[in-house]
C-alpha cells in the first residue's frame, strides 16, 4: 500500500467503470503507473478531472509481466468500509428506531442502507402487517423508510461487516390495536376470502388482520378450500379462538340461521365464554347416531357452540339387560330435545365433547357431600335415600 500522487487523466472514455481503456495516471516517486477507472472509485465516476493533484493511498498488485505497473485504490477504500460499518454495527441496539434508504428488493425482503456502508435486511414477513404481502408492493428502490432494529449480528471471520434484522411493520399501526372489537373471541364479522389451501381458507375480517376458516367449517368430505369458496367472495364469521402471541385467529363460518339466532337475541356470548372442561351447560339434540348424539350448545352459535355426547355418556334404560355383553340399552332422547350435559373434553376441531353420565354424578356428589355437613350439623344421621331423592329429584 502506497500513497501516489495523481498526475493526470488517461483516455477521455473513464466516466464509465466497465470501459478497460479509460484510467488515470498515477506518479510514484517520478515513476509512472496507471490505475483504470474501476479500481479509482467504488462507485461509477462522474467528474474524472475532480481526482487530478489529490494525494491519495493506492495498492500494487501482484506484477503479471508487461512494461505499465499497474496500482488501485478499490482494496484500500474497501477495508475503509468494512471498518466503518464495523464502527457502526456496534453503535446499533435492539429496539433502535431508523431511517434508511432501500438499496434493493428481493422476494424475500429488502435492504435498507443504515450509514457508513452498513445495510440491514427487512424479512419479508417484517415489512407489512398483512401476511403474504409482496416485497415489491410495499416499497421502491430509493425510498427513505423509517425500521426498527430486531437483532443484531456481530461480525466473524466469515461475515467481515456482520448482519442486521430490521422491521418496517413495527414502526407502522398495529391493525389488532386499531380494531379490538373485530379480535375479540365471539366477535361477528363479514370478512373476504384472501386465499385458499388443502387445510382451509384465510379470511380477512380488516385491513392487515387474516383468520383461518377450517375446511372443516366449509362442508364435509372436501379435499380443498376451493371447493366451496373462492378468493374475493365475502362471507359471515364468527372469531372463536384468538393467540394474540402467534397473531392468529380461528373463525368459524355462519349460517343463515345463525345469523337470525344472532339477530333475534338468541346467541349470548356469555355462555360461549364459559364453554370450559367442567361446565354445565345445556345443549339441544341434532341428531342421533348409533355411537352417540350430535348437539348444540344452546345459546351459541357457530363452531364453539358444536357437542357431541358418545354413546357411553348416556343414561342407561332401565329395563332388561341387551346383547352377549350384558350392556343395557341407552336410554331413548329423540332430535330437538334439551339436556343438560357436562363439558368433558374439546375435540381436535373444537367440538366439545359431553356427558350425561357425568353430569349425574357430580350431582349425586355433590348430594352425597351436602347430607354429610347437614347430618354432621345435627349430630346424628337420617335416611340417606330421603335426602338424596330430595336433592336430585326422581331423576
Amino acid at each position: 500500500r502506497l500513497r501516489f500522487l495523481l498526475g493526470g487523466v488517461v483516455g477521455r472514455r473513464q466516466m464509465c467503470i466497465s470501459d478497460r481503456r479509460g484510467g488515470f495516471d498515477v506518479i510514484v516517486q517520478g515513476f509512472r503507473t496507471f490505475c483504470p477507472a474501476r479500481g479509482m472509485s467504488l462507485d461509477p465516476i462522474t467528474d474524472p478531472e475532480s481526482f487530478v493533484g489529490q494525494k491519495l493511498d493506492f495498492t500494487l498488485p501482484p506484477s503479471k509481466g508487461g512494461r505499465s505497473i499497474i496500482v488501485s485504490r478499490r482494496g484500500v477504500l474497501e477495508r475503509e468500509i468494512r471498518k466503518a460499518a464495523r464502527t457502526r454495527l456496534k453503535a446499533l441496539k435492539v429496539g433502535q428506531i431508523l431511517e434508511g434508504a432501500v438499496t434493493e428488493i428481493r422476494d424475500y425482503g429488502l435492504l435498507v442502507a443504515l450509514g457508513d456502508g452498513l445495510d440491514g435486511l427487512v424479512h419479508q414477513g417484517e415489512a407489512a402487517w398483512g401476511r403474504g404481502t409482496r416485497t415489491f408492493d410495499v416499497a421502491k428502490v430509493g425510498d427513505i423508510v423509517k425500521v426498527e432494529v430486531l437483532k443484531v449480528q456481530p461480525a466473524t471471520r466469515k461475515d467481515r461487516t456482520g448482519r442486521v434484522s430490521l422491521s418496517m411493520r413495527k414502526c407502522l399501526p398495529d391493525p389488532w390495536d386499531e380494531h379490538p372489537d373485530k379480535v375479540a373471541v365471539g366477535s361477528v364479522v363479514k370478512g373476504k376470502v384472501t386465499r385458499t389451501a388443502e387445510f382451509g381458507a384465510f379470511v380477512e375480517i380488516a385491513p392487515g388482520i387474516e383468520g383461518l376458516l377450517h375446511i372443516t367449517e366449509l362442508g364435509n368430505k372436501l379435499t380443498h378450500a376451493k371447493e366451496a369458496v373462492r378468493e374475493g367472495e365475502e362471507i359471515d364469521v364468527m372469531v372463536e379462538r384468538v393467540d394474540r402471541e402467534q397473531r392468529r385467529l380461528s373463525l368459524s363460518k355462519l349460517s343463515k340461521s345463525d345469523l337470525e339466532a344472532i339477530a333475534s337475541g338468541e346467541f349470548d356470548p356469555t355462555i360461549a365464554r364459559s364453554l370450559k372442561v367442567g361446565a354445565i351447560v345445556t345443549v339441544i339434540i341434532e341428531r342421533v347416531e348409533h355411537h352417540g348424539m350430535l348437539a348444540h350448545v344452546k345459546g351459541v352459535v357457530g363452531k364453539r357452540g358444536r357437542a357431541y355426547i358418545p354413546g357411553r355418556e348416556l343414561l342407561e334404560d332401565e329395563g332388561p339387560k341387551m346383547g352377549p355383553r350384558g350392556r343395557k340399552r341407552a336410554k331413548p332422547i329423540g332430535a330437538g330435545s334439551e339436556v343438560q350435559v357436562k363439558v368433558i373434553g374439546t375435540d381436535r376441531d373444537g367440538q366439545l365433547r359431553c356427558s350425561i353420565k357425568g353430569k349425574v354424578r357430580d350431582e349425586e356428589r355433590k348430594a352425597v357431600k351436602d347430607y354429610r355437613t347437614e347430618a354432621a350439623k345435627q349430630g346424628g344421621f337420617g335416611t340417606f335415600g330421603d335426602l338424596l331423592k330430595a336433592k336430585i329429584g326422581d331423576d
